[in-house]
């Protein structure tokens, strides 16, 4: 295999051009992967987020009780990023990317067959170590992959899988309402049977992906320093890998807080049927796509910071104004711009988790510690609020405690370094 290392790195100036014609096609094929493996893997978790209310009914189970299983989601994925982050910085990012995608369509299709809530716990986590592993595996091939001066939009387009997964669930979950007359009985099963659809797809494009050029640079560099017996030491960025981590655990507070409880708080709260809830749920993803579209034409030329922030502060104003108002136009309006706000801002993270470590032969597993660590938050957001959703004024408490998320993300970009542009080695 050729490879072409100015891609991710020095590239002479003539090709530092962040337009979408100057992309390459091991780039394209790069994000291929990564965006297709990262859209499965957001169907299958959007998925048990809409499926909560018939969950309830089909194994008889309590909000707090319900909240469990994406709790467990969240715990799967911390872990199964961090294992296949320290994987991919020996096996390659492509291989772990693939390896991750049949783990997590193996276990989806597997909930299709499950007796019980037991059952549905335990094959549940074990799903979730592919999807947390495919992020990571996904996140550092584009971002090794893509030249520094279009990072920031090759990472945004890969996080687009985000939204579009969420819209395929909701738009194959309505056909399933109708063709079933509901999503109890075998509806549910049959949503998480169609998830075990991703491998046979996507091994073909693993098989015309080309591996990162950085990670083929430092195994045969390693190998050389190998045979000369003078191994090189990985070096840590403490302070970047602390900014990663702490970025992250807000932002997967925000989205698990938020979109773990949507379909439920409009069903509940706000007195929607099941359809209509849908609506508002797809205004939700919708806005998201357009926050992705926006980020990656505008990253690569204003910063991460600005980015960042911009997005933080329409997220939180949006979030206020779904949670207190009574005007359905105005929910549909405000929903639209919380997934503009709070999805959106998820384009960034990729590459700014990349550039913010720095250069290091662990960079997989640093990127799936902060990333899949930062999970922490997703896996405390379901609890907290589920446990204050007893009545509709302490759902509206329990989606409250994200404003205070907003707030503290905010704080840590403002601390954290600028790294449009940064080159990667």
């Amino acid at each position: 295999m050729k490879v072409n290392t100015p891609i991710a790195g020095g590239a002479p100036a003539s090709t530092k051009r962040a337009g979408i014609r100057s992309v390459t096609a091991p780039e394209w094929r790069a994000l291929s992967l990564a965006g297709l493996g990262w859209t499965f893997e957001s169907y299958d978790s959007f998925l048990l987020s809409l499926l909560l209310p018939t969950l309830a009914l089909q194994f008889g189970l309590t909000k707090p009780q319900l909240a469990v299983f994406t709790s467990i989601t969240a715990a799967g994925q911390i872990i199964g990023g961090i294992l296949f982050g320290y994987v991919s910085d020996r096996i390659g990012r492509v291989r772990t990317a693939l390896l991750c995608i049949g783990i997590y369509s193996l276990f989806s299709g597997l909930l299709a067959v499950v007796p019980n809530e037991h059952w549905f716990a335990v094959t549940r986590l074990c799903g979730a170590l592919g999807m947390g592993g495919m992020w990571t595996a996904g996140a550092a091939l584009v971002a090794e992959t893509w030249h520094a001066s279009r990072r920031g939009k090759g990472g945004a387009l890969m996080q687009m899988g985000l939204p579009i997964g969420a819209i395929i669930a909701i738009s194959i979950a309505g056909i399933v309402t109708e063709l079933n007359g509901g999503l109890g009985g075998q509806g549910w099963r049959t949503l998480f049977l169609i998830g075990a659809a991703p491998f046979f797809i996507l091994f073909w494009v693993a098989r015309k992906t080309p591996e990162s050029p950085i990670w083929l640079e430092r195994k045969a560099s390693a190998q050389r320093a190998a045979a000369s017996r003078n191994a090189p030491r990985a070096q840590l960025n403490v302070r970047g890998l602390l900014t990663a981590f702490f970025f992250i655990f807000f932002l997967q507070y925000l989205y698990w807080g938020v979109f773990t409880w949507t379909p439920t708080f409009l069903v509940t709260v706000k007195h929607f049927d099941f359809a209509h809830s849908l609506k508002f749920v797809l205004a939700l993803q919708f806005g998201a796509i357009a926050g992705f579209l926006l980020f990656s034409a505008l990253v690569d030329k204003l910063g991460r910071r600005p980015m960042f922030i911009a997005y933080l502060l329409v997220g939180a104003v949006a979030v206020g104004v779904y949670i207190g108002s009574a005007e359905p136009l105005l929910i549909l309006c405000a929903i639209f711009l919380t997934g503009f706000g709070v999805n959106g801002i998820f384009a960034g993270a990729g590459p700014f988790l990349a550039e913010v470590i720095g250069d290091t032969a662990s960079r997989g597993f640093l990127m799936g510690l902060a990333y899949n660590g930062g999970r922490l938050g997703g896996f405390i957001a379901p609890l907290i609020i589920g446990s204050l959703a007893t009545t509709p004024s302490g759902f509206v408490e329990g989606l409250a405690t994200t404003i205070v998320a907003f707030a503290a993300a905010a704080v840590v970009v403002l601390f954290a370094p600028e790294t449009r542009g940064k080159t990667l080695a």
